[in-house]
């Protein structure tokens, strides 16, 4: 189930990215890693596309297919443990769907940019974790809204709690790239319809996924958060029936973010003649 959700996600990020894999200006990236590989699906096309490239993927978790490209391997690694790569190695670090995953992304994020190499990229990829209507109104504030803002709210509440805050991740990942030291940050921000409702073709073909995917992860997050909150099982599973078809028949949408910043190349010392 986790691992088709990662790979119906995997779709929709393509989907907003008009099938490309990545925002940053690459050029024949020699060394790339992949933090968060998931199910390495990622990697996979990547290797696939820059057979030039030697790709690592990452994971908690060892859930990543046998047979992969020649230019591609999986490790298991705790990236919130010191990175044992060597300093300025690689070309390209890409980070994607990890929002409530660290403690601090800032330590995180300093040892990427140590990782990267000079003139090499970092890229963030991944939803805002913040709900809105159509008209902007952003939702997940309150537990008196609809049951898909009460589902934000709780979720966000307890993430935030338990010291691996969501929301505001990906809307403040520009300023925290900066902050690290790269430089030439750019980012790109996506409609990412939570529903086939808009009448946009390609809007509502995402939005078909979208639902998918909410269908999915719906009760596997909650289960994840809320159950150390003390919710019961039960409650958290009535609860999450209640969200789905809140997102079967209201209209909502989050935002896709792709952020991607360089690594400055280092300045040669000038000496005298």
């Amino acid at each position: 189930m986790e691992q088709d959700r990662l790979d119906i996600y995997h779709h929709i990020f393509l989907s907003l990215l008009g099938g490309k894999l990545y925002t940053a200006p690459l050029d024949k990236p020699q060394n790339v890693l992949d933090v968060g590989t998931g199910t390495g699906i990622w990697a996979i096309d990547f290797a696939d596309q820059h057979p030039e490239s030697q790709v690592l993927g990452n994971d908690l978790s060892p859930i990543q297919p046998k047979w992969v490209p020649p230019n591609l391997k999986f490790e298991v690694d705790d990236m919130e443990e010191d990175w044992t790569y060597h300093d300025d190695f690689f070309d390209y670090i890409h980070i994607r769907s990890l929002s409530g995953s660290f403690r601090s992304w800032d330590a995180i994020l300093a040892q990427a940019y140590r990782k990267t190499k000079p003139g090499g990229y970092i890229e963030f990829q991944d939803y805002g974790c913040e709900l809105f209507l159509p008209d902007g109104t952003r939702l997940g504030q309150s537990p008196d809204e609809p049951p898909a803002g009460q589902y934000m709210y709780y979720i966000g509440m307890a993430a935030e709690k338990q010291g691996r805050p969501m929301a505001g991740i990906a809307r403040g990942m520009r300023e925290r790239l900066e902050k690290a030291g790269f430089v030439d940050v750019k980012e790109h921000v996506a409609i990412w319809p939570q529903g086939p409702w808009p009448k946009d073709k390609r809007l509502k073909e995402i939005g078909k996924w979208a639902k998918v995917g909410v269908k999915d992860s719906t009760l596997p997050f909650a289960l994840h958060l809320l159950t150390k909150e003390g919710w019961t099982y039960d409650e958290i599973k009535a609860f999450s029936a209640k969200v789905i078809a809140d997102f079967n028949v209201g209209k909502y949408y989050c935002h896709g973010w792709f952020v991607h910043g360089r690594k400055p190349e280092k300045k040669r010392k000038s000496g005298k003649d």
